[in-house]
């Protein structure tokens, strides 16, 4: 009946428009059931990578399924070039009879994509509570990192407490973050959800763990709402807590009581005097000398020569334990001050490298997704004596970026793009600063 990629191509038209009927009558012509079943494993769509599969799916066409995968028996995790599987395809649409489905044909719950996203990620920032509870029944792992953080994060930042308080019953972490750095308890005062933080400190979600910049203590402040900051307190936050981020006295910017004046939040500030130690530099420790004090310039300078030596100490050791080969504390390091300067393109790079370096795909990609945002403008070497070394490392970038396009599914052709990506990024930002 033609080519085997005119079948093919036949073969997707058909499972994206929801013929059965078509497909059926291709596998009859075609007469040989491993034949048909071949071409619709290894023939996916040029632009997308989806299979006939993931087409089926796409649409929530469940008979289309059911036949591809009991009767055809094609493989049930093909993968798209973002690496997105079948069952993460159908739990972003929502399809959870079809999710059932394919998990007790033996579809693998906890396949990642490129940017982390599970099915369990797609449950939740769909809200779909039913599609949720099946994933976690099949024991899919709940601390997951994406892009957007674990689905803990995601739940949270939405402020749905029936999702906390179920991911929570089946062991996701109160603690964990990475790619976000924001912590559990953190994103649930951000998002207003009494109930999701009340669900966070039931699990023992430690109050005064954070990665840098405002604590959760801190952020409570800033809220009109002074029911958060109560609650945190009385599970025992420091309202003292100046976290040592070097080896010297070098700390964190201020306060919850200061972040309370920032925003002039006067209720805040009376629960917090009582309980925070008087800070020496301020010339009238009471609630109006602290509001006044902090919208002066002396105040602001201050501030900002704490951020300038605070990003210099990070940069310094940050190199340091690079050149000593380790990059995990070197990545700590970066990660804060990136907090603090997200817009610094030159450490967003080195971070990224070196976050690729380790295998850490998430954050990596998430680093590299900034740099292009924040350079859109991304020069290309030229030839010329200045930039001999550079058009080598652009070549070898181009290489493996087609080698990756050609073969997207083998892992040193993976690793080899990776790493020259993030060495083209480390030449781009030398150039630009």
């Amino acid at each position: 009946m033609g080519s085997t990629s005119e079948i093919g191509a036949s073969i997707i038209e058909a499972g994206a428009s929801g013929d059965l009927n078509q497909l059926r009558a291709i596998r009859k012509k075609v007469g040989d059931d491993w034949e048909f079943r071949r071409i619709c494993d290894q023939y996916t769509a040029f632009s997308t990578g989806w299979s006939v599969l993931h087409h089926a799916v796409e649409i929530g066409h469940f008979e289309m399924c059911r036949f591809l995968i009991k009767k055809v028996h094609v493989f049930v995790d093909p993968l798209t070039y973002k690496m997105d599987a079948p069952i993460a395809q159908a739990a972003k649409r929502g399809h959870v009879e079809i999710v059932k489905f394919l998990i007790e044909h033996g579809a693998n719950v906890g396949l990642a994509n490129i940017e982390g996203f599970t099915p369990l990620h797609y449950a939740l920032l769909i809200g779909n509570m039913e599609l949720m509870e099946l994933l976690l029944r099949n024991r899919v792992f709940v601390d997951a990192q994406s892009v957007v953080g674990t689905p803990l994060q995601i739940a949270l930042s939405r402020g749905n407490a029936e999702a906390v308080k179920s991911l929570l019953s089946h062991g996701a972490n109160p603690n964990y973050f990475y790619s976000v750095e924001e912590t559990p308890l953190g994103i649930a005062v951000n998002a207003r959800s009494f109930e999701c933080l009340k669900l966070l400190l039931e699990a023992k979600a430690d109050p005064n763990a954070y990665f840098n910049g405002l604590s959760p203590l801190s952020a409570a402040a800033r809220e009109p709402d002074t029911k958060f900051l109560k609650s945190l307190l009385a599970a025992k936050a420091d309202p003292n807590l100046l976290r040592e981020v070097t080896d010297d006295d070098l700390q964190d910017i201020f306060l919850p009581i200061e972040e309370a004046a920032t925003v002039r939040n006067r209720a805040a500030m009376e629960i917090l005097f009582p309980v925070t130690k008087r800070l020496a530099h301020y010339p009238n420790w009471t609630i109006d000398g602290i509001i006044e004090y902090v919208q002066t310039e002396e105040f602001l300078a201050k501030g900002a020569e704490r951020v300038l030596r605070l990003l210099t100490k990070l940069d310094i050791r940050g190199m340091q334990y690079a050149c000593n080969e380790d990059l995990y504390s070197a990545i700590v390091q970066y990660r804060a001050a990136t907090i603090l300067r997200p817009w610094n393109t030159k450490w967003l790079s080195k971070l990224s490298m070196w976050e690729a370096r380790l295998d850490l795909k998430i954050p990596s990609l998430l680093g590299a997704q900034k740099c292009v945002r924040l350079m859109p403008d991304l020069p290309v070497p030229v030839q010329g004596e200045i930039d001999a070394a550079a058009n080598v490392t652009f070549k070898k970038f181009l290489i493996a970026g087609l080698a990756f396009s050609l073969d997207p599914y083998n892992k040193d052709t993976d690793h080899s793009f990776r790493v020259c990506l993030f060495d083209y990024f480390v030449w781009l930002t030398q150039m630009r600063f």
